[in-house]
């Protein structure tokens, strides 16, 4: 994907976006959305961060690709800001800790918090972050 453009529409499709969904969720005409999506012209600033915010990229990317895309997967949930700053030191060794580990010991730890977990309160936890 070479151009602004291009990336505009991988992530919309990737996202399982139609372009009128996309002009609903940023407020850009349609029209607007397929000059920006064939090349015909350039997203403004308020635009660029009314994409970034659909569609779950950041701006660095969808200008120059360079970024890592960071887009959900469907039902992920991203941490915002404040979410990440309030995370103990603690825990954040816990999670690289638990990313170092290989895939059969984390789905061992994974079914251990779920067992953990009444199966009451884990059906709570899961309506809560769809809310989310």
């Amino acid at each position: 994907m070479d151009t602004v453009g291009e990336r505009i529409k991988y992530a919309r499709k990737k996202n399982n976006l139609t372009i009128t969904a996309l002009s609903k969720l940023t407020g850009l005409s349609v029209g607007n959305l397929s000059d920006l999506e064939n090349n015909k012209s350039m997203p403004s600033s308020n635009a660029l961060i009314k994409l970034k915010n659909a569609l779950n990229v950041s701006i660095d990317w969808l200008l120059t690709g360079q970024q890592i895309e960071y887009i959900k997967e469907e039902g992920e949930k991203y941490l915002s800001r404040e979410e990440l700053e309030s995370i103990s030191e603690k825990d954040k060794i816990i999670f690289k800790a638990f990313e170092t580990l290989p895939e059969e010991r984390k789905r061992d730890i994974e079914g251990y918090i779920k067992v953990s977990l009444n199966t009451t309160d884990l059906e709570k936890f899961i309506k809560k972050e769809k809310k989310v």
